[in-house]
């Protein structure tokens, strides 16, 4: 791999799941099927492989964009999008039902289809850059490998207490500069969190488009102790927030849910960090 750019880069899925019934099927798929498929495929190139799942949705996340399953998180050594990269002796199995389970389809494609669209192998992975209407975009949102601003909290540590992470990835509104955009969140948005004792750390990158046209501008982290701090400042204490000529809904945060805004609350830590710990899809007896 010599002639490829070495560019460490970390990565971002939000991953919802649509309606409960789905949990199950998606949460086979992803440890029996798609697991095994991604490191076969990646484990060269790839640090870090893990999944995050998603603390039970707070009172009014929807609003937020709220990923109901879990936060895909990737280490990068060289782009995924190489080109070098796209032959594959075995192709990755993502059948369109993972994208209706997620939200990224809806229902009626696959039953207009008659589920012809499911054998194609890799036609999950095309589909799942292309918004469809009716339903939500994917969002894999391509970072630094470290944080590009350190806004408060700098020197916590684990001894410090439990972390409720919201991580949130924003984009801004078309005919909305990332200028502009970005004068709104750090001038209007943020001091409210900065101000209030219940978030304990702010963090924040700007997403790198160039790599894949990804639709974010900015991913953040706000860390409280739990969920009731979390609703004490995004949901109670930004009730007085101006809303924006560019608003794409009435309250904050004021952008479409899973088109301008995606956001999930995880933990520290996982037991699914995949590389290390995956060791097959072994069922309870």
């Amino acid at each position: 791999m010599a002639d490829f750019k070495f560019e460490p880069m970390r990565s971002l899925i939000y991953v919802d799941c649509a309606k409960e019934d789905y949990r199950p099927k998606l949460q086979r798929w992803l440890y029996k099927t798609h697991v095994p498929d991604s490191i076969g495929q990646f484990e060269p190139y790839v640090t870090k492989y893990a999944f995050y799942p998603s603390f039970p949705m707070p009172p009014q996340g929807e609003r937020f964009g709220y990923a109901r399953m879990q936060l895909t998180e990737h280490h990068w050594l060289v782009s995924d999008l190489d080109p070098r990269l796209g032959i594959k002796a075995i192709a990755e199995t993502f059948p369109m039902d993972v994208l209706v389970w997620q939200g990224n389809l809806p229902a009626s494609v696959l039953e207009a289809d008659h589920g012809q669209m499911e054998s194609d192998g890799d036609v999950g992975n095309e589909a799942r850059q292309t918004a469809v209407e009716g339903a939500n975009p994917f969002i894999f949102c391509f970072l630094p490998m470290w944080w590009e601003e350190d806004i408060k909290g700098k020197g916590r540590t684990l001894e410090d207490g439990a972390n409720y992470r919201w991580n949130v990835a924003i984009g801004y509104p078309e005919g909305v500069s990332k200028e502009e955009g970005d004068k709104w969140l750090y001038e209007e948005v943020l001091p409210i969190f900065q101000n209030a004792p219940e978030c304990t750390r702010i963090l924040a990158s700007d997403v790198k488009k160039d790599i894949n046209g990804c639709v974010m501008d900015k991913v953040l982290e706000l860390w409280f102790e739990n969920q009731s701090g979390w609703y004490k400042v995004a949901v109670e204490g930004t009730k007085d927030l101006k809303k924006p000529a560019w608003a794409q809904q009435d309250q904050f945060p004021f952008l479409k849910p899973y088109h301008n805004i995606c956001s999930a609350c995880v933990a520290d830590f996982t037991m699914s960090n995949n590389l290390v710990n995956y060791h097959g899809y072994i069922p309870m007896r």
